[in-house]
C-alpha cells in the first residue's frame, strides 16, 4: 500500500473518531428533537438514523469554530422536511407522558397538554417550538438551522405562543 494511501485511511480513521466524539453529547437531544418534530412518529428512528449516516457523509462540510450542534441539527432540519415531502400520511403517535419529566402532578398535566398543543403545530412551526424551548438553541442558531431569517423565527415563535395561550390560557388561568 502506498505511502498516500496509509495516511488517507488514518486521517480518515481520524475523522470519523472525532465525529463520534462530537456526536456523542448531542445523540439524546437530537434524538428527542426528531421524535417531538415528527410528532413521536414510529418513523423517527429511520429518520434520526438518516441524520446520523448524512452528518457523517458530509462531516468534511463542518466548520471548526462554529457550532457542531447547530450544523448537526441543521442536517436534522433537512432529514425532516425530506420525511414530510415523502410521507402524506399523519404521523403515528406514542404516549406522551413518558417523555414529560416534570416532577409533580400539575406541572406534568400542564407539560402534557403542551406537548399535545404543538403536536398539532404545522411542522415548520413544530420544529421551531422544540428547537427553541426543548433544544434551548437561540434564535440565531434556529435561523442557521432551518435557514428561516431571525425575524421569522421570532414571528414563529409569538405566534406558537398565541396558539398555546389560546388553548391553555383559560384552563390554567393564564
Amino acid at each position: 500500500m502506498a505511502l498516500a494511501d496509509k495516511r488517507r485511511e488514518r486521517e480518515d480513521a481520524e475523522r470519523a473518531a472525532a465525529f463520534w466524539e462530537k456526536l456523542d453529547p448531542s445523540k439524546a437531544k437530537l434524538y428527542n428533537f426528531i421524535r417531538k418534530s415528527l410528532g413521536f412518529s414510529v418513523e423517527s428512528d429511520d429518520v434520526y438514523q438518516e441524520t446520523v449516516l448524512r452528518a457523517f457523509q458530509y462531516v468534511r462540510t463542518y466548520q471548526e469554530g462554529r457550532s457542531f450542534e447547530a450544523w448537526l441539527f441543521g442536517i436534522a432540519h433537512n432529514e425532516i422536511r425530506k420525511h414530510f415531502r415523502k410521507s402524506s400520511r399523519v404521523p403515528v403517535t406514542i404516549e406522551i407522558e413518558r417523555w414529560i419529566t416534570a416532577d409533580n402532578l400539575p406541572d406534568r398535566i400542564l407539560a402534557g397538554e403542551v406537548y399535545r398543543v404543538a403536536e398539532n403545530l404545522k411542522p415548520r412551526f413544530r420544529e421551531v417550538f422544540f428547537l427553541f424551548y426543548d433544544a434551548e438553541f437561540s434564535i440565531k442558531d434556529i435561523s442557521r438551522i432551518t435557514g428561516l431569517r431571525e425575524g421569522n423565527v421570532k414571528l414563529i415563535l409569538n405566534r406558537i405562543r398565541k396558539i398555546l395561550k389560546a388553548r391553555l390560557g383559560a384552563s390554567h388561568g393564564r
